[in-house]
Protein backbone atom coordinates (compact mmCIF):
# COMPACT_ATOMS: atom_id res chain seq x y z
CA UNK A 1 0.00 0.00 0.00
CA UNK A 2 1.17 3.78 -0.26
CA UNK A 3 1.14 6.55 1.98
CA UNK A 4 1.22 10.22 1.20
CA UNK A 5 2.19 12.74 4.62
CA UNK A 6 4.29 15.54 5.20
CA UNK A 7 5.28 17.79 7.90
CA UNK A 8 5.46 15.34 11.07
CA UNK A 9 8.19 17.59 12.45
CA UNK A 10 9.52 14.75 14.53
CA UNK A 11 11.64 16.57 17.53
CA UNK A 12 10.41 19.69 16.72
CA UNK A 13 9.46 21.37 20.30
CA UNK A 14 8.06 24.55 19.18
CA UNK A 15 5.68 22.90 17.14
CA UNK A 16 3.92 22.18 20.46
CA UNK A 17 2.96 25.86 20.47
CA UNK A 18 2.67 26.92 17.02
CA UNK A 19 0.15 24.78 16.67
CA UNK A 20 -1.30 23.88 20.20
CA UNK A 21 -0.85 20.46 19.96
CA UNK A 22 -1.95 18.27 23.02
CA UNK A 23 1.53 16.96 24.30
CA UNK A 24 3.26 17.70 27.45
CA UNK A 25 6.36 17.57 25.92
CA UNK A 26 8.07 16.91 22.15
CA UNK A 27 9.13 13.32 23.47
CA UNK A 28 5.27 12.37 23.67
CA UNK A 29 4.55 13.89 20.56
CA UNK A 30 7.06 12.12 18.82
CA UNK A 31 6.27 8.64 20.75
CA UNK A 32 2.64 9.26 19.72
CA UNK A 33 3.43 10.26 15.89
CA UNK A 34 5.35 6.78 16.06
CA UNK A 35 2.99 4.91 17.01
CA UNK A 36 -0.02 6.26 15.30
CA UNK A 37 2.69 5.97 12.20
CA UNK A 38 2.40 2.52 12.92
CA UNK A 39 -0.38 1.30 13.15
CA UNK A 40 -1.66 2.31 10.17
CA UNK A 41 1.61 1.37 8.04
CA UNK A 42 3.19 -1.81 7.79
CA UNK A 43 6.24 -2.96 6.93
CA UNK A 44 6.08 -3.61 2.88
CA UNK A 45 4.12 0.00 2.60
CA UNK A 46 5.12 2.93 0.85
CA UNK A 47 5.22 5.84 2.10
CA UNK A 48 6.00 9.54 0.58
CA UNK A 49 6.92 12.04 2.90
CA UNK A 50 6.27 15.08 1.30
CA UNK A 51 8.75 17.21 3.08
CA UNK A 52 9.75 18.56 7.41
CA UNK A 53 10.45 15.02 8.53
CA UNK A 54 12.04 16.34 11.82
CA UNK A 55 13.72 19.46 13.07
CA UNK A 56 16.17 20.05 16.37
CA UNK A 57 19.04 17.67 16.82
CA UNK A 58 19.93 16.24 13.54
CA UNK A 59 21.36 13.20 15.51
CA UNK A 60 18.22 11.86 16.39
CA UNK A 61 16.77 11.84 13.00
CA UNK A 62 17.96 8.50 11.94
CA UNK A 63 16.74 7.10 15.15
CA UNK A 64 13.49 8.61 14.63
CA UNK A 65 13.36 6.62 10.69
CA UNK A 66 13.84 3.29 12.07
CA UNK A 67 11.06 3.23 14.03
CA UNK A 68 8.83 3.97 11.72
CA UNK A 69 7.32 1.06 9.33
CA UNK A 70 7.59 0.79 5.71
CA UNK A 71 10.00 2.66 3.03
CA UNK A 72 9.98 6.02 3.38
CA UNK A 73 10.47 7.90 0.16
CA UNK A 74 11.50 11.34 1.28
CA UNK A 75 10.69 14.67 -0.74
CA UNK A 76 13.12 17.61 0.78
CA UNK A 77 10.95 20.29 2.28
CA UNK A 78 12.24 23.67 3.50
CA UNK A 79 12.97 22.61 6.52
CA UNK A 80 15.15 19.52 5.82
CA UNK A 81 18.59 19.16 5.72
CA UNK A 82 20.03 17.42 3.44
CA UNK A 83 18.75 13.65 2.90
CA UNK A 84 21.97 11.86 4.52
CA UNK A 85 20.63 13.74 7.90
CA UNK A 86 17.60 10.62 8.09
CA UNK A 87 18.94 8.45 6.20
CA UNK A 88 22.14 7.49 7.63
CA UNK A 89 22.50 4.02 9.01
CA UNK A 90 19.05 2.99 8.25
CA UNK A 91 18.69 -0.46 6.64
CA UNK A 92 17.17 0.01 2.49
Amino acid sequence: MDFFTADTHFGHANILRYCDQPFASVEEMDAALIARWNRRVGPEDTVYHLGDFALGLKALWPEYRRQLNGRIEFILGNDDAPRDAFLADVPA
